[in-house]
């Protein structure tokens, strides 16, 4: 008789341990948070800007292409500043369509995820790019 009931004990006690080691698991799985995945950045569909979208930020994928419309008599080409995190984040597009003057047209094409102000005295312009999913 003695022999069950130590047997019994044992058991008892082996069923609490599991019972104990369950509980861990779970209050364990509880804490551990799934990341949620990053939101995705609404994305521009605007790619000409004149004087007037002076203050806007946009926001593009790697290789989209974007142009600015500007009064050479209010913004000399001359005074143009771009500055970009990484510096290579923005790239000049050569082939430029004919504007009438005053006007002149600076094309950029976005190539690495980063950050980017194009200025001209009160014209401001910020350029985010991400990359493609």
């Amino acid at each position: 008789m003695r022999q069950k009931h130590c047997a019994f004990a044992f058991l008892h006690i082996r069923l609490g341990l599991l019972c104990f080691v369950l509980l861990i698991f779970a209050s364990c799985a509880d804490s551990v948070k799934t990341p949620s995945p990053t939101p995705t950045p609404q994305l521009t569909s605007q790619y000409e800007f004149t004087a007037q979208d002076s203050g806007k930020t946009v926001t593009y994928v790697v290789t989209s292409r974007f142009q600015i419309l500007l009064n050479q008599q209010l913004y000399p080409k001359e005074q143009v500043h771009i500055s970009c995190t990484p510096s290579a984040a923005l790239g000049t597009v050569s082939n430029l369509p004919s504007v009438t003057p005053p006007l002149y047209v600076l094309r950029y094409e976005t190539v690495f995820p980063g950050k980017c102000t194009i200025k001209n005295g009160d014209f401001l312009l910020t350029v985010i790019t991400v990359a493609s999913t």
